[in-house]
């Protein structure tokens, strides 16, 4: 049996993230907007609320951005994404604010980037 990944799920507890991280910094492209009600939410996720979804996507990759008072603890989950300006992308997480991991090492340097939610992203050079 093969499968394959159709859609990443992430969960946001700040709104200004669509906009200063996902669409200016990653160059996400919003294609739709829902809300997910609260019978669906209470049997998929439960939780006894109606969840907002902006859904779009980077590259190839289709996202949705579940909005959340509440705030989740990550611990290791992350998103590896390649760019081909990792400088670049660096420079735009410090100058908006975002926190930014470098850890020097050879051959390559490690570099982590997270929204203020808490949502990590491994950078990798193309």
């Amino acid at each position: 049996m093969s499968v394959e990944f159709q859609h990443l799920g992430l969960t946001i507890t700040e709104p200004s993230d669509i906009r200063e991280f996902y669409q200016d910094i990653l160059g996400m492209d919003i294609r739709n907007k829902f809300t997910l009600k609260q019978n669906i939410a209470s049997q998929i996720f439960h939780r006894e609320q109606d969840i907002e979804v902006i859904v779009g996507t980077i590259g190839n990759l289709s996202i949705e951005l579940f909005l959340s008072e509440e705030k989740s603890d990550v611990l290791w989950d992350h998103l590896c994404i390649v760019s081909e300006n990792r400088q670049a992308l660096i420079a735009a997480c410090r100058s908006k604010g975002f926190p930014v991991t470098v850890i020097k090492r050879d051959p390559f340097d490690i570099v982590f980037i997270r929204d203020r939610s808490g949502n990590n992203f491994e950078i990798k050079q193309k």
